[in-house]
């Protein structure tokens, strides 16, 4: 059985971004860079399958620029097998389609039982990379998967996804298939000693991919701005007593109250 479960990096919460010129996207320069959230809960389903099968291959697959290797060489370190880098240095916004289209060929050229990735991204957060490669492959596509279980004879997967207002739905696939996987559904392993100095000597296989630029993305990014201050706060000044008058002045003018 072979796993293969894709990875992306996305900025570090507290960077600094920086709108370009033409504010459409912005600096790299001063961004630091982690592994999404998502795909890491992604990639902890996929080792716990391999945890239980020390036969079963797993692979971890990134698009995007040069320092995308950093990632895959992070994922070797929890425990990947190899390492697959779909090269994509385009300078600006890369849709959703293009990246599941780079993803969806590497697929129809190589044979895998089961595709994780992770239910969103923490940049974009639209979630449509998973569900578009399984479209453009033909495979069965369930999306935020809560719970999986491969079947005995390993032809079938279980799964439950989270749906709105805590409901739970169930779905029984024919393998091959590809899940997207919740965030926080387990707890990631950090890589171990022996496994990073593994990654480190490791071969990642770069892919030039000709689809980016060539494919219609089906949507483009056109403005990046930062959020008008819409709103002036007030800051309450005095004793206990002389706070709570003048907010319930204030929330009774507002007509919050009566």
């Amino acid at each position: 059985m072979k796993l293969l479960v894709c990875v992306k990096q996305v900025p570090e919460s507290d960077s600094s971004f920086i709108i370009d010129d033409s504010q459409k996207w912005i600096y790299k320069e001063p961004l630091s860079y982690k592994m999404n959230r998502f795909d890491e809960s992604a990639l902890e389903e996929a080792l716990s399958i391999r945890d239980s099968n020390k036969s079963v291959g797993l692979d971890v697959l990134s698009v995007g620029p040069e320092n995308s290797k950093d990632i895959i060489r992070r994922a070797l370190g929890m425990g990947a097998d190899a390492g697959i880098h779909i090269f994509c240095d385009a300078d600006g916004y890369i849709s959703p389609f293009v990246t599941a289209a780079c993803i969806a060929s590497y697929i129809k050229e190589n044979i895998y039982d089961l595709i994780f990735t992770g239910a969103m991204s923490e940049d974009y957060m639209q979630g449509q990379v998973g569900p578009l490669a399984a479209e453009m492959t033909g495979m069965p596509c369930v999306s935020f998967v809560v719970k999986q279980e491969i079947s005995p004879d390993q032809k079938s997967i279980y799964v439950e996804r989270e749906m709105d207002g805590g409901l739970i739905e169930s779905f029984e696939l024919t393998l091959p298939a590809l899940l997207t996987i919740q965030g926080g559904i387990n707890k990631p392993r950090y890589p171990s000693l022996s496994n990073v100095l593994r990654a480190n000597r490791a071969e990642i296989r770069t892919i030039n991919s000709d689809l980016i630029g060539k494919t219609d993305p089906k949507q483009i990014n056109s403005r990046i701005t930062i959020p008008e201050k819409r709103r002036d706060g007030y800051v309450l000044s005095g004793s206990v007593q002389e706070k709570a008058a003048k907010l319930i002045r204030i929330l009774s003018q507002k007509a919050f109250i009566t």
